[in-house]
């Protein structure tokens, strides 16, 4: 018997975000409980509270990043440990925004522009950053997906609480676009639960939930 005969390998799981999108909203905006609806899995449509960021490049993609700690105990004589705890589990998101709007001078800048308006005469739009900025947060998520038609896949992350905790350079070049890079961090929302969570659905998930490894019907009572 070969490695081949018992891996249970099997191409038609492996997934490409070809498409993928980020959008946001305020803290205060309804949870997204799931990304598609109906029997034909279509994608749902998001509320107008929601925002999307628009265009990001395409090598760097969406970049989703896990810090683990954990608490060591140490026992005399042991070579290793011999009890460890994970004492957190920090999901993050690293984007490079293209598209020059509101949205992205928001985050980039940290500042709230619901109130700013263009010039009356020469349509001008100005603000400034505060001397002594606070924390906002968002709603925030991401999707993307895999294939076309009856085989389209989308999966997603949803994370009810995040704000942006790194604020990288922002080179003017006459080579490059102008780019907003966004470092956001997943935060515990206490209504809900959980920093973070994913979705998988769309019209070509069905005939791949067992060989996935999922359960294709609901289990008896």
């Amino acid at each position: 018997m070969s490695i081949a005969t018992i891996a249970s390998r099997q191409q038609k799981l492996i997934r490409k975000a070809q498409d993928a999108a980020i959008f946001a909203a305020p803290e205060s905006a309804a949870a997204v409980e799931a990304i598609t609806n109906g029997a034909s899995g279509d994608l749902v449509a998001l509320p107008p509270a929601w925002r999307s960021l628009g265009h990001h490049t395409e090598s760097d993609g969406i970049n989703w990043t896990r810090d683990v700690n954990s608490d060591d105990v140490r026992s005399h004589g042991s070579s290793e440990p011999t009890r460890r705890d994970i004492s957190s589990d920090v999901t993050g998101l690293v984007v490079l925004a293209q598209e020059t709007k509101a949205l992205s001078l928001e985050m980039f800048h940290n500042v709230d522009l619901s109130g700013v308006t263009p010039d009356a005469t020469t349509k001008e739009i100005a603000f400034n950053r505060s001397r002594t900025p606070s924390t906002r947060y968002w709603r925030l998520l991401a999707v993307a997906s895999d294939g076309q038609g009856a085989d389209t896949i989308y999966f997603a992350r949803f994370c009810p609480r995040a704000s942006i905790t790194d604020f990288a350079e922002q080179p003017w070049t006459k080579g490059d676009e102008l780019r907003y890079p966004l470092t956001f961090t997943a935060y515990v929302d206490d209504d809900l639960g959980y920093a973070m969570r994913e979705m998988w659905g769309g019209p070509g998930i069905a005939p791949l939930l067992a060989d996935m490894g999922f359960a294709t019907t609901p289990p008896t009572p």
